[in-house]
């Protein structure tokens, strides 16, 4: 079956035919050991992507020059032959299933820290990048004839590992793009200036790998508009494309942004699904060789169109398939609605900025995919009965994952509809797909073994009517009503009350308690309705919870709306149209509301764990009932016990 025909229709990159026009966009997770090589947490990500169904795999940066070059401690190396042995077992556990095999080449330049390199960063001249704010040392000469040679040697490595191909990483402000950016290069030698000159490094890169592996597949991740001043644009980057097919470059992988452009290079959740599609268009009508376009792309639909409407020759997906590594055989099968959406929630490049390994909060397995096997469906039944109160994010993910692994499973919800605070986080603005995620886990609930049973708080006397080997506590969390002199419920409200819209409240002013990510998402969603909004928060900064890319356009919105804040702060005193102020500091002053909202934040919903454990032996407590931390920690939290109950 192929319900999506130009999608999963066959095309060639040079001579090499791909099954279909799918990519899988190099990201950089982090899975490496610390010395730079592969282990089995590696192949074991990226085969679950090819088994999934995609055409081609361009797998993460690996650095050319370590460590000078490396942007993470535990990046993969392709710089020493001693990387080669690890890399074949990687691309072949790729190719095993159809799937073609790129490796990304990769040198940081300026974008990476003396902390990870041991060394002062490298660039064509001595410019900061605003965001990294480390003075980079200007590379000789002689220093990038070294650099270009390490590249070229680099593809040699990959051919002697069995990829099919490499792609250069020229963009997103790194090396190969602060030396064709005017922006970043402003050297006056023949590297620098004109941009003939500024092309010459990649140039050289692509010829020189030409030469010593000409069976290589060469594609070159470009840059089609920097978005900052001064920077590479559209007439610019036509005229690099044209000279790389020339020198014999396959594939243009059209991509945008830097460091310090902002939010276009890994967009927040506010962003259209498919904007920067036209760059790739754009640019086919200059060029012969294949192009790739991606980015916000998330429906077989959509990228079934692009293809049909000769857009872009392939769609590149990258945080989709983080949150559902069989995306493209789903979408083949006609299955789309099986689909686990991403909620470009950004959470897993945020733990990359951090340093840390990239993970997904909607979906546990990744990187841990041998670690959950369990994920293969049992139609065996063990016979074990479970119950579960509570149905947000971790007793949902709990109850299906337990499903899966042939468990009798009854889910308790004492409201009237299943999702718990999945309900409420879908009702902001731009937070539309975690809508899209509580639908998808409905679907797999009414598709499931799991009885339901809605409007039924569970108690202690359930216990007593059911044969039960395990009981799980999911029962989430709940508002922290503030201690404010005054609070009543008549003009004093809570998250629900706004959102829901039980309380309407339009051109009125308002005062939200609370300036965590909870509060200025409410503030967000107020101003659609015209009010005049000041928000309270006892720390320094606001959404300080929040990753930064969905941060800052959201700190955007609110302040193309004038919304006050008042940070170092808090709400001592309410009254019928006025509220009470303290700062930190000791100060004090009135302001006007016609409501207060409270977005104080949330406490563990714990109670019936404490009435329960004692009446059972085997008593668990999950998700936000635990500690409130979010859907990341909920959702592993229920496939880790799932996982835990099915090895007893």
């Amino acid at each position: 079956m192929n319900n999506f025909p130009a999608l999963f229709s066959p095309a060639f990159i040079g001579k090499m035919l791909v099954k279909n026009r799918i990519v899988m966009a190099p990201m950089l997770v982090g899975y490496g050991n610390i010395d730079g090589t592969v282990n089995d947490k590696v192949i074991e990500y990226y085969e679950a992507r090819a088994r999934g169904g995609v055409g081609v795999i361009i797998m993460e940066a690996a650095c050319v020059d370590a460590p000078e070059g490396r942007e993470t401690f535990t990046q993969l190396n392709i710089d020493h032959p001693r990387y080669v042995a690890g890399l074949e077992c990687l691309s072949q556990s790729i190719k095993v299933h159809g799937c073609r095999s790129f490796i990304q080449l990769f040198h940081a330049g300026r974008q990476t820290f003396s902390s990870i390199t041991g060394n002062q960063p490298v660039a064509p001249s001595p410019l900061a990048c605003p965001m990294i704010k480390e003075m980079p040392r200007p590379l000789s000469r002689e220093e990038i004839k070294t650099i270009e040679n390490k590249f070229i040697t680099a593809a040699s490595y990959a051919y002697m590992a069995g990829f099919d191909g490499v792609e250069i990483h020229a963009a997103h402000g790194y090396l190969i793009n602060q030396f064709l950016s005017s922006h970043t290069n402003q050297r006056n030698d023949d590297y620098g200036g004109s941009l003939a000159n500024r092309m010459k490094i990649l140039l050289n890169i692509v010829k020189g790998i030409k030469r010593v592996a000409p069976e290589l597949a060469v594609s070159v991740r470009l840059n089609i508009d920097d978005f900052v001043s001064g920077g590479l644009d559209f007439i610019e980057t036509s005229k690099i494309a044209l000279e790389l097919e020339t020198a014999g470059v396959n594939l243009i992988n059209c991509s945008c942004g830097t460091y310090e452009s902002g939010l276009n290079s890994i967009e927040p959740a506010s962003y259209e699904e498919g904007w920067r599609v036209y760059l790739a268009r754009e640019l086919k009508t200059c060029i012969h060789i294949p192009v790739i376009t991606g980015g916000v792309i998330k429906s077989p639909e959509l990228a079934d169109r692009i293809i049909r409407e000769n857009q872009a020759d392939f769609v590149f997906l990258g945080r989709s398939l983080l949150a559902d590594s069989d995306w493209a055989a789903k979408a083949r099968q006609g299955r789309e609605t099986e689909i686990r959406p991403c909620i470009m929630c950004n959470n897993c490049i945020a733990g990359n900025f951090k340093g840390l390994t990239v993970t997904c909060s909607v979906n546990p397995v990744t990187g841990r995919e041998s670690q959950f096997n369990y994920y293969i469906d049992r139609s065996v039944n063990n016979k074990k009965q479970v119950l579960i109160a509570g149905s947000g994010p971790a007793g949902l993910e709990a109850a299906l994952a337990l499903d899966r692994q042939g468990f009798g499973v009854t889910l308790y919800e004492k409201g009237e509809k299943l999702g718990g605070l999945l309900n409420l986080a879908a009702l902001p603005p731009y937070k539309d797909r975690v809508r899209l995620l509580r639908d998808y886990l409905l679907r797999q609930i009414e598709h499931s073994r799991v009885q339901v049973q809605l409007n039924q708080p569970f108690s202690p006397d359930i216990l007593n009517k059911e044969s039960v080997d395990y009981v799980i506590i999911a029962t989430g969390s709940k508002l922290v009503t503030p201690s404010v002199q005054g609070w009543n419920s008549s003009f004093c409200l809570g998250l629900s009350d706004v959102l829901t819209r039980r309380t309407i409240i339009e051109n009125r002013k308002v005062v939200i308690i609370g300036g965590g990510s909870n509060g200025c998402e409410v503030a967000d969603f107020l101003l659609s309705y015209n009010n005049q909004i000041c928000i309270v928060e006892k720390k320094d900064y606001l959404a300080s919870d929040m990753e930064k890319k969905n941060r800052r356009d959201l700190m955007n919105r609110l302040e193309k709306g004038w919304v006050k804040k008042k940070t170092a702060s808090r709400v001592l005193e309410v009254k019928p149209g006025t509220v009470r102020i303290g700062t930190n500091s000791g100060e004090e002053y009135w302001l006007e509301a016609d409501y207060i909202v409270n977005a104080a934040g949330f406490i563990p919903d714990n109670e019936l764990y404490l009435e329960i454990q004692a009446l059972h032996p085997n008593v668990y407590l999950i998700g936000d009932a635990f500690e409130v931390g979010g859907f990341k920690q909920a959702f592993l939290q229920g496939a880790i016990l799932a996982h835990r109950l099915n090895r007893v």
